[in-house]
């Protein structure tokens, strides 16, 4: 049996996360095709728990909101963004990478959210 980490309850979903991991750490968990690699369920962890810390870290809290504005082309960071967001409790909100510049203003204003996650190669129609 697998060993539990304290951080993460038992009775929690990242704790029965963590658990999987543990149990089944050399399983492929994702292949991102356009970006020629995959992942198995320690790397993945691995990087969503350290977005999870970046965002606490950075002063997010339970219940706060990132904004995810990342071309479709980057599906890892999606993918990582959204679990780590999940681990520390923040909101994802997301946003197609095609809409205007002022949609992207009306986004960030509209949701609260506290943060912006973007890609150097997303670009505004």
């Amino acid at each position: 049996m697998a060993a539990v980490n304290p951080k993460f309850p038992i009775d929690t979903v990242a704790g029965k996360y963590k658990m999987a991991v543990a149990i089944n750490y050399m399983f492929d968990a994702a292949r991102f095709d356009s970006q020629h690699f995959n992942w198995n369920l320690k790397e993945f962890d691995r990087y969503s728990s350290a977005f999870a810390f970046a965002l606490v870290e950075s002063g997010f809290q339970t219940g706060d909101k990132l904004v995810v504005w990342v071309d479709q082309t980057n599906s890892a960071e999606v993918l990582v963004a959204q679990m780590g967001a999940a681990k520390a409790g923040v909101s994802i909100v997301t946003f197609a990478e095609k809409d205007s510049q002022d949609s992207l203003h009306q986004t960030l204003k509209d949701s609260g959210a506290r943060g912006l996650l973007f890609s150097p190669t997303t670009e505004i129609s």
